[in-house]
């Protein structure tokens, strides 16, 4: 017994893949970074019957919009990859994976980008981690368990779209950055937003998750000692249950309180909203935290009844010039085989390129025109998250190339070493994007010591537009960097409210 546990393993003992998890995209690079994205906003758990070994989660409901931030990623690394002053002579890889919106997807999303493609792509731990950051996550709820995962290898993560203000303790989440300002702030304006319109009697509703408990948890702290008065607490269940969902309908129907407070994420505010709008619930005043305040899934013509006049604070809007000229560059026809761009197909046309693959929909040739119809997808104007991912490749991008500019004997390393250009280790690669600064398209980037970015909102608001779509109002501005009473600028004769009104 004792000479079997003592034997060394052979080859094809050491590395073998329990199951299959294939990435989404896929490039290699002298240097990888990896990607997690919400490509899909619902789960189907599998049975939990421990007679067989179950099935992986299966993810439905395919989210355009972020597919939109993966291409965003992807063009990025292009165009670093092309410049002749970032990075000159290298490249850099990519892998991304679809978290399914869910913090256990995230989980697999999180172990397969740390993992090889396949056995014969796996590393030996010889030397420094092949992985040298990730892009990710989008929910809070997802980054906590990735950058949990993440840690003992020290890996930095930079995240577009985490904003719970429990992600900036760095005892927690040492290797943790973002270009989306802390939670703090955004409670703080929510705050002063209520008081500025007089709104004394309001309703809060959160996500079952730590993004919806902290920032409720830290809005009521903000609203102690004003006027300002809560009816009521609800929570939206992470795994969606109708039944729930329609007692938090009855709670809102049968109140005073005709505004409405919502910290949630996309993902669970879907079905929450198709839900709502059945009730045939009008007269409310909702506030929209950033999770869901620019979701380009509620701007259908039919949505406008019941949530035309949002308001709340999205991510700093930015421009990335080539973006939408990218995008029309993934089709079934240049992708034949990655079943992404085929969903996409599916999203946008109600068709598949591929009918002999058993699929529902009816066939198409993948030869479709994107529109500006389609605007989950391509919507470029005003890029908000996508922007958020846009800059984050570029931290990376300039943080490795400040580290492969050290001088040896001028190091901040060990003995004033610098970094082995080919035997990078993540964590040499954070002490630089700790301390990286650049400017892109005129906004400074840089994070303070809890690797949060300069807190930033655009004021939206949900207005009526074209065709009876609902269009994303910008309305004043929050800078957490002004001095109080000037944080705050809103043009309130340009704001539509609930039921079209002007005030």
């Amino acid at each position: 017994m004792t000479e079997n546990i003592m034997e060394k393993p052979n080859s094809a003992q050491v590395c073998t893949l329990q199951s299959s998890f294939e990435p989404g995209f896929v490039a290699d690079g002298d240097y990888v970074i990896g990607g997690i994205f919400p490509l899909h906003y619902n789960q189907e758990m599998p049975d939990l019957n421990c007679t067989y070994r179950p099935s992986a989660v299966k993810c439905n409901g395919f989210d355009p919009r972020a597919f939109r931030w993966v291409q965003t990623m992807r063009l990025a690394v292009e165009e670093i990859n092309q410049s002749d002053e970032l990075l000159p002579n290298h490249t850099l890889g990519y892998k991304i994976f679809d978290s399914c919106a869910y913090p256990l997807t995230g989980q697999r999303a999180a172990l397969a980008v740390l993992n090889g493609l396949d056995e014969a792509h796996s590393h030996m731990c010889t030397g420094a981690s092949p992985l040298l950051a990730v892009i990710g996550e989008s929910g809070s709820a997802q980054s906590i368990v990735v950058s949990r995962i993440l840690r003992p290898f020290r890996i930095p993560k930079i995240s577009y779209f985490s904003s719970c203000a429990c992600l900036s303790d760095r005892r927690k989440y040492p290797t943790f950055f973002r270009v989306i300002p802390n939670d703090d702030y955004q409670v703080k304006a929510i705050a002063q937003l209520l008081l500025r319109f007089n709104w004394t009697w309001v309703g809060l509703v959160r996500g079952d998750h730590e993004y919806g408990r902290f920032a409720v948890y830290g809005l009521l702290r903000e609203l102690q000692g004003t006027r300002v008065c809560v009816a009521y607490q609800e929570m939206i269940p992470l795994l969606y249950n109708r039944q729930r969902a329609l007692e938090i309908m009855q709670v809102m129907r049968s109140s005073g309180a005709k505004v409405v407070v919502v910290f949630s994420a996309e993902g669970e505010m879907t079905p929450f909203l198709r839900d709502y709008m059945k009730q045939n619930i009008t007269g409310i005043q909702w506030v929209a935290s950033e999770a869901w305040v620019t979701a380009s899934v509620f701007t259908g013509s039919e949505y406008y009844p019941y949530l035309g006049g949002t308001i709340g604070f999205g991510i700093r809007q930015g421009h990335i010039p080539r973006l939408s000229d990218y995008l029309h560059t993934v089709d079934p026809q240049r992708y034949p085989t990655n079943p992404l761009v085929q969903e996409l197909w599916g999203a946008l046309y109600g068709c598949t390129p591929f009918p002999s693959l058993g699929a529902l929909l009816p066939p198409c040739s993948g030869q479709e025109s994107l529109l500006e119809q389609h605007s989950a997808y391509m919507n470029t104007s005003s890029p908000r998250v996508a922007y958020n991912v846009y800059k984050s490749v570029y931290a990376i991008a300039h943080s490795l190339h400040n580290l492969l500019l050290c001088q040896p004997g001028s190091g901040p390393f060990h003995n004033n070493s610098c970094a082995q250009s080919n035997n990078i280790y993540p964590w040499q690669l954070q002490h630089y994007l700790q301390e990286v600064s650049f400017s892109i398209a005129g906004e400074e980037v840089n994070f303070d010591l809890k690797g949060d970015s300069i807190p930033y909102y655009d004021i939206i608001n949900w207005q009526r537009g074209t065709g009876g779509k609902i269009e994303f109002v910008n309305v004043g501005l929050f800078d957490g960097t002004k001095a109080a009473g000037k944080k705050l600028v809103i043009q309130e004769e340009r704001i539509i409210w609930a039921g079209h009104q002007s005030k």
